[in-house]
C-alpha cells in the first residue's frame, strides 16, 4: 500500500503545525503507524519546525515525533501558492478561505504541480513539463515520493529509491533546468542607443550654441582689447576675434553637449531602475516564466524605447507610472495563461521510470568511458 504525501500551506509556521497535529498527536497517519510527510511553504518552514520542537519540549506533542521527518519544505512561498490558486488555473490547487490554507491532494504536491504548470506556461511540452514537475516533487519528498506511488509489481523499488535518494542529495543530477525565479532588466532588452535621445536632436542644437559661444568669445576679445584700441595690427585683431570665437564656440557645444547627455543618462537610468524595481516584484509574487516576462517587456517598450523614456520622464509621479505600467501588461499575461490539467499517477510513473533508464544509460557511459 502506497503511503499517503500530503501538501497544505498555511500563512504562519505555527499554523502550518496545527494543520499536522490534533491535541498534540499525529492528525494525519499512514496505515503502518508511520507520519504522513506533509509540504509546507519555504518561507514558513523554519518557523515551524521551531514551533513543532518548542511544542515537544513543552510536553504538548509526543517526544517521539521527529518535526523534519514530518514537515517537508516546499519550494514556492505561501503567498504565491496562494495566488495561484485564487486565480484558479491550476485545477486541484484550492485556496480555503476559512483558514487561509492552499491544499493540493495530488501526488506531485503544491511544489511539483506548480514546477509542471510553470513549465507549460513558458512554451515547454508535457514530456519537459513532466520531467521537471518529478523532479521538483523528488526534491521535496525525497524517497518517500516513491513511497508516495504505486509501481508495477515487475519494477524493482529499491532501484527507485536509491535513484530518488541521488536527486534529492545531488544538485544537478539530471540535465533538467527546474523552474528559478530570475531578475530580469527592462535595460538587456533594448539596444545601447535607445538610452540616449537621437542624434539628430543633439544636431538641431550646435547651430545655437555654436552662435552663442561666437558671440560670446567676440565679446570678450572686445573687452580685454577695448574694442580693438589696444591692438593696432588689424590682421592680429581679427584673427584673436576668429580664433577666440571658434575656440569659445567649440567649447560651449561640448560643454552643453556633455551635460545634456549626462543629465538624460541619468534621468534615463533612474527610470529603468523603477521599472527593474517593479518587474521584478510582480516576477517573484506572480512566478512569471521567461516567456511571460519576455512578452512584458515587448508589451512595455513596444519597440520603442525612446518614446517611453520621453514619456515616462515628462511623468510627475514616475514610480506610480511605471507600477501602473506594468501592472497592467502583467495582468494580462496572467489573465492570457491556460488552464492546467494535472498529469495522471500513471503519467508520473511513467516519466519517472523514463528519468531512471536515462540515468542509468548515463551512468553506464561514463563507467566505460573511464574505463577506457
Amino acid at each position: 500500500m502506497a503511503k499517503i504525501l500530503k501538501s497544505k500551506y498555511s500563512s504562519t509556521g505555527e499554523r502550518c503545525v496545527d494543520a499536522c497535529l490534533n491535541y498534540g498527536m499525529l492528525r494525519y497517519v499512514n496505515e503502518d503507524g508511520s507520519p504522513v510527510n506533509i509540504e509546507i511553504p519555504f518561507d514558513k518552514y523554519e518557523e515551524a519546525i521551531s514551533d513543532f520542537q518548542d511544542r515537544i519540549k513543552e510536553g504538548i506533542a509526543q517526544k517521539d515525533m521527529n518535526p523534519k521527518a514530518i514537515l517537508k519544505r516546499g519550494t514556492i512561498s505561501y503567498n504565491q501558492a496562494k495566488e495561484l490558486a485564487i486565480d484558479g488555473k491550476i485545477k486541484g490547487l484550492d485556496f480555503f478561505e476559512i483558514d487561509g490554507s492552499v491544499e493540493c491532494e495530488h501526488i506531485l504536491g503544491i511544489s511539483g504541480s506548480i514546477e509542471y504548470a510553470l513549465s507549460i506556461w513558458n512554451g515547454e511540452s508535457k514530456i519537459e513539463a513532466l520531467e521537471k514537475a518529478v523532479i521538483r516533487s523528488i526534491k521535496v519528498y525525497g524517497e518517500d515520493f516513491i513511497y508516495g506511488i504505486t509501481l508495477d509489481e515487475d519494477s524493482d523499488e529499491v532501484e527507485y529509491l536509491k535513484f530518488a535518494k541521488s536527486i534529492f542529495s545531488i544538485e544537478n543530477l539530471m540535465d533538467v533546468e527546474l523552474y528559478k525565479s530570475k531578475n530580469y532588466s527592462i535595460d538587456n532588452e533594448i539596444e545601447e542607443n535607445d538610452l540616449n535621445p537621437k542624434h539628430k536632436i543633439f544636431k538641431s542644437l550646435d547651430l545655437p550654441l555654436g552662435f552663442l559661444g561666437g558671440l560670446l568669445g567676440f565679446m570678450i576679445v572686445q573687452i580685454a582689447t577695448n574694442f580693438g584700441e589696444n591692438i593696432s595690427n588689424e590682421i592680429v585683431y581679427l584673427l584673436l576675434n576668429a580664433i577666440t570665437m571658434s575656440i569659445v564656440a567649440f567649447i560651449m557645444i561640448k560643454s552643453i553637449n556633455f551635460i545634456t547627455k549626462k543629465y538624460v543618462k541619468n534621468s534615463t537610468s533612474s527610470i529603468m531602475e523603477l521599472f527593474d524595481e517593479e518587474l521584478e516584484k510582480v516576477s517573484y509574487e506572480n512566478l512569471l516564466t521567461e516567456k511571460e516576462v519576455k512578452l512584458i517587456l515587448k508589451n512595455i517598450t513596444k519597440g520603442e524605447v525612446t518614446k517611453l523614456l520621453m514619456d515616462m520622464k515628462g511623468s510627475v509621479n514616475k514610480k506610480v507610472s511605471s507600477n501602473t505600467l506594468v501592472t497592467k501588461e502583467t495582468k494580462f499575461v496572467l489573465d492570457s495563461r491556460r488552464v492546467i490539467i494535472l498529469p495522471s499517477e500513471y503519467e508520473i510513473i511513467q516519466t519517472l521510470t523514463l528519468l531512471l533508464n536515462e540515468h542509468k544509460s548515463k551512468r553506464s557511459k561514463d563507467y566505460s568511458i573511464k574505463k577506457i
